[in-house]
Parts: C-alpha cells; structure tokens; sequence
C-alpha cells in the first residue's frame, strides 16, 4: 500500500469516526439566520430572549440599557467566544486539519 492509498484509508476510517460529524457548518449558519429573519414580532410572533440578544449585540445604542454594564460585558465575552469557536468549526487552524477536511471534501464529491 502506497502512501496516497493509506491517506484515503484514513480517510475512509475518519469518516467512520461520530466525532467527524460537525453540525456548526456555514450552511447552517444561513439557514438559522434566514428563520430568524422571518420571525416577525409586528405580525403576532412573541419576541424572544434570542431577539432581544441580538438585538442587543447589534444596536448596542438604543438596547444595552436591558442590561447591567456587567451583564453587557459578559454578553460580549460570550459572543466573542461563540464567534472564535464557529470559526475553529469551519475553518480548523492547523494544517493538518485543513488536509484532511479537504481531502474529505474531495472524497465526498467522488
């Protein structure tokens, strides 16, 4: 067995493997945000805590004030972590993982 034969079978074992399965995918991302757009709160739809998170994370100036300085602070904290863990899950930071998603990607296609 050559060593583009064993990669591929690696390949084919990590698609075996439950932790390969990654639901935080781009994709995803779209989906959920084209939902939450259409909920409609003007319309009927009960205004929910997600509602009012980001509303609060994107017009700071007119819905901080439902939070305490502390609560905001750890709002963005907690944001800023959200947001470094979704890029690790669609972009892994080292080499290696950049490889093997690839090639996975490559193999799927086939």
């Amino acid at each position: 067995m050559n060593a583009r034969e064993s990669f591929q079978q690696l390949v084919q074992n990590l698609k075996l493997c439950p932790t390969l399965e990654n639901t935080i995918k781009p994709k995803l991302l779209h989906e959920a945000w084209s939902s939450f757009r259409r909920l409609d709160p003007e319309h009927g739809d009960e205004v929910t805590p997600a509602m009012l998170v980001a509303l609060i994370l994107h017009d700071e100036e007119s819905f901080a004030e439902l939070l305490t300085e502390a609560q905001l602070d750890q709002l963005h904290i907690v944001a800023g972590q959200a947001m470094q863990q979704y890029e690790l899950a669609i972009k892994p930071k080292n080499k290696v993982g950049q490889l093997l998603a690839t090639t996975i990607k490559e193999n799927e296609k086939v």
